[in-house]
């Protein structure tokens, strides 16, 4: 019994290790697909304790929504009362946690669905320098990784396009960002558009953990939604890991299976 138990344990880790990456580029994608009730940018005006209220600047609508034959209404809104608590996207890392958490005056742009008589985050928050968003950049902490200004990078570009530019691909490799065939963002640039940090200081330059960008997986829009990926880097160490997650979980179901079948005969 505790054999069983054991193996169940580890098919349920797996599972979740398997899908958490899958999940922050969905995320991205319904972000960037109308799979919301409305994508706003706004200033904070007012923080209570189970509410942030956003006056609206300007809502952003994809070209392209993430299911073409039901697609979901898209609310033009003036203000919103967002429930708490919701933390800015890209600040992952726990010194950060303090400037994840919204202030008044803040600069949002965020991803919103009904929830009772006001708003929910749906598939992210980030703080912006800006209500332009011709213009505005996302913020990001000190020193951030090269996936956090890459994927900066994408959202910048789509809303500064009024949601018009929708597909991306991602090479850690060569530390780029693609929409088609145009570079939007390469980390190896000298001249590269500089990323705001929080305190404002510029770090477009961040030291990088090379470990950290040997392999990648990125996400690519299109006719095959939110489950269209990029493979960069070496193939093999990029998917050694599923290989070998996948194959314990298939030898845990067998294994289990076999141990059931025996106890029942004996």
């Amino acid at each position: 019994m505790k054999t069983k138990r054991c193996w169940f344990i580890l098919i349920i880790l797996m599972f979740f290790l398997l899908t958490s990456g899958v999940y922050a580029a969905d995320a991205l994608y319904r972000f960037m697909h109308n799979d919301h009730d409305a994508l706003i940018i706004g200033e904070i005006v007012s923080i209570e304790e189970d509410s942030i209220k956003v006056r609206v600047e300007k809502n952003i609508i994809s070209a392209k929504d993430l299911n073409v034959n039901q697609s979901k209404k898209q609310l033009k809104l003036t203000e919103a009362e967002i429930i708490s608590p919701f933390k800015y996207g890209l600040f992952y890392d726990d010194y950060d946690s303090s400037k994840a958490s919204p202030s008044l005056g803040d600069y949002v742009l965020i991803s919103v669905i009904k929830s009772g008589k006001g708003f929910k985050n749906a598939w992210g928050a980030y703080k912006v320098d800006s209500l332009d968003y011709k213009n505005l950049s996302i913020t990001l902490p000190d020193n951030p990784s090269i996936w956090k200004q890459m994927d900066a990078a994408a959202i910048k570009a789509f809303v500064n396009s009024d949601g018009q530019i929708t597909e991306f691909s991602f090479d850690g490799d060569t530390k780029t960002v693609r929409s088609g065939e145009s570079i939007i963002f390469d980390g190896n640039d000298e001249d590269a558009d500089d990323i705001i940090s929080d305190d404002g200081a510029d770090i477009s330059k961040p030291p990088v953990d090379e470990k950290e960008i040997s392999s990648s997986i990125g996400i690519i829009g299109g006719a095959d939604g939110p489950t269209s990926i990029f493979i960069a880097g070496n193939l093999l160490k990029t998917l050694v890991v599923p290989i070998i997650a996948y194959s314990v979980i298939i030898f845990g179901i067998g294994f289990s299976v076999g141990y059931i079948v025996k106890g029942r005969k004996l």
